[in-house]
């Protein structure tokens, strides 16, 4: 995966939490069956399949803390989560 597809993708999943929040008050975690908004939450998986190993070792938690992480700009954290960090 190249590094303006992560950083478009992180800021993908920015605009995913956002919405979330506005729509439903909190963030919720909403299963691929679960309507369209849902099935938009598919991008966390495509991220989580062009991560290191070293970022799926314990259960995504480091990719997670990168990706919540809105004080670093997209295209920081896209390069964090491609890169061996």
């Amino acid at each position: 995966m190249s590094e303006q597809d992560m950083t478009d993708l992180v800021y993908i999943c920015d605009a995913y939490d956002a919405i979330n929040a506005a729509l439903f008050g909190e963030k919720l975690t909403l299963g691929f069956h679960e309507g369209n908004f849902g099935a938009l939450s598919r991008v966390f998986d495509l991220i989580q399949r062009n991560v290191p190993e070293n970022l799926q070792s314990d259960d995504y938690e480091a990719m997670y803390n990168i990706l919540k992480n809105t004080s670093i700009p997209p295209e920081e954290r896209a390069k964090m989560l491609l890169s061996n960090y």
